[in-house]
């Protein structure tokens, strides 16, 4: 699929949309850019039981994010991942949840393949965004990732729902001051209170003009700057 987008651009000698534009250099992107008005929410590790009252809470309230799903959860909860589509995107977050980087080149392979196709059966479209587990990935895997035309997507706020006793209210105030034009947060979707957190963090960004987007429609509107993807650690989210 992203083979004749880049022949078509190539032929007309027009920018590239900006997801394959950014999977082709096969690099992490942990962020927008900074000048507009939308955020990126985003949930790892599903489906999950919860999945489907996550959902309903973000349709109720008109926002939109991304799901990056572990694929050997999919056949548990295949209805969850349908329902996600209806307000957002699904990514590939692996097979197994593994350290990709303590595995082989075949098994890393493998735990994309597999996943891709999972989704793919159960949303009937191929994903093009991916996040490796304890955002752990080489370059190697990166280039991996992109030869099955998948962006590695990182975060640049996590919420923090995934330690131990985190209670909700700390999630939220956690979450809702990483709240800025461009920043993509992490939520975990296997916990029974996201649903209610999201809903939190949602009003409270409409609070501040700024609009829940999938990652997608966030990179498109507002790509990450050149002096983004360069940077590393705290400063690759900086205005």
């Amino acid at each position: 699929m992203l083979g004749p987008i880049l022949a078509v651009a190539a032929a007309l000698a027009i920018p590239l949309p900006t997801v394959p534009r950014l999977i082709e250099q096969a690099a992490p992107v942990y962020c927008g850019g900074a000048r507009g008005r939308n955020v990126a929410l985003s949930f790892d590790d599903g489906p999950s039981p919860y999945t489907q009252r996550l959902v309903r809470v973000l349709s109720r309230l008109h926002a939109r994010a991304t799901f990056f799903d572990v694929g050997s959860r999919v056949g548990y909860w295949p209805q969850a991942v349908r329902a996600e589509t209806r307000v957002g995107e699904v990514g590939n977050h692996t097979w197994s949840h593994p350290h990709l980087t303590g595995m082989s080149a075949r098994d890393v392979q493998r735990e994309l393949e597999w996943t891709q196709r999972a989704l793919a059966r159960a949303t009937g479209a191929m994903p093009h965004l991916f996040r490796p587990p304890y955002e752990e990935a080489t370059p190697a895997i990166d280039r991996r990732a992109r030869a099955l035309e998948l962006l590695d997507v990182r975060w640049s706020a996590d919420s923090g729902d995934s330690q131990p006793g985190a209670r909700p209210v700390k999630v939220i105030r956690t979450a809702v001051a990483a709240l800025r034009p461009g920043a993509i947060v992490l939520f975990h979707d296997p916990h029974p209170s996201t649903p209610g957190v999201a809903a939190a963090v949602v009003k409270a960004a409409r609070q501040r003009g700024l609009r829940p987007v999938t990652v997608s429609d966030l990179l498109a509107r507002e790509p990450p700057s050149v002096r983004q993807l360069r940077s590393t650690g705290a400063a690759r989210c900086v205005p």
